[in-house]
């Protein structure tokens, strides 16, 4: 019933790029849990977040650069906290997320027109799936807003 609504190779692939992320991950913990120092630790963060970069760069497709941007962001997030200059990070976290909105932005080119034409989820156009629900430069069919819904449904406590 859901593969209908989402197309099988976002699901796959998403699949695929947290596979990484979790074999990156394992290699972190290996070093992590015998004995290094915290200073450490923080270079290691680091590198996994620039490798999480690297890898949205080197990606074609807008999902997977969302995704290992966000993974960047979250080493990020710890290597801070961890150095202990968490209190003081939200001149960094400002800066670094217009960063990525101007990356973002110069990546895509779209104008708010080209977005309207197909939906923002499943990238099928207007013909195929009908109206669009128009939001921020972005836009959704009634097929992925139906599947967010039952999403959220879903994981939602029942009452």
């Amino acid at each position: 019933m859901f593969s209908k609504r989402i197309p099988h190779y976002t699901c796959a692939q998403m699949y695929t790029h947290l596979n990484e992320v979790i074999d990156i991950d394992r290699g972190f913990r290996k070093k992590t849990f015998r004995g290094a120092k915290i200073e450490d630790l923080i270079l290691e963060l680091e590198k996994l977040s620039s490798l999480c970069e690297e890898k949205s760069n080197r990606s074609d497709q807008i999902q997977s650069q969302r995704f290992y941007e966000g993974m960047a962001i979250a080493y990020t997030t710890i290597a801070v906290k961890l150095k202990g200059d968490f209190d003081y990070i939200e001149p960094k976290v400002i800066d670094e997320l217009y960063n990525a909105i101007d990356k973002t932005s110069n990546q895509s080119n779209k104008s708010t027109t080209e977005q309207v034409l197909s939906c923002s989820f499943c990238n099928k156009d207007r013909d195929e799936v009908g109206e669009l629900v128009l939001g921020p430069g972005v836009s959704i069919c009634g097929q992925c807003l139906e599947f967010g819904v039952e999403v959220i449904r879903s994981n939602s406590p029942k009452g």
